[in-house]
């Protein structure tokens, strides 16, 4: 099991200047939180399952958590 240990969350609110943001497909996510670690503004945390949780105040929808997924749970779509 992966521990992804982020107490302090990232450094600014991005405000309303985001484009797009993560959607996490909760059934093909296995868990693995690669997503938490290569965020680089730690926006992503484990949720009560373990699985990832986005706090859309520090995600800058830079969509490295998408790419990084293996098993392409996120998505990074258009911010309405």
């Amino acid at each position: 099991m992966v521990v992804v240990d982020r107490t302090k969350k990232g450094g600014q609110y991005v405000g309303n200047w985001r484009t797009y943001m993560p959607e996490v497909d909760y059934e093909r996510c296995t868990a693995c939180l690669l997503c938490a670690m290569y965020c680089p503004e730690a926006a992503i945390t484990a949720n009560e399952e373990g699985k990832p949780e986005v706090d859309l105040r520090f995600c800058k929808g830079c969509g490295v958590c998408a790419n990084e997924c293996p098993v392409k749970a996120i998505r990074m779509v258009k911010e309405e």
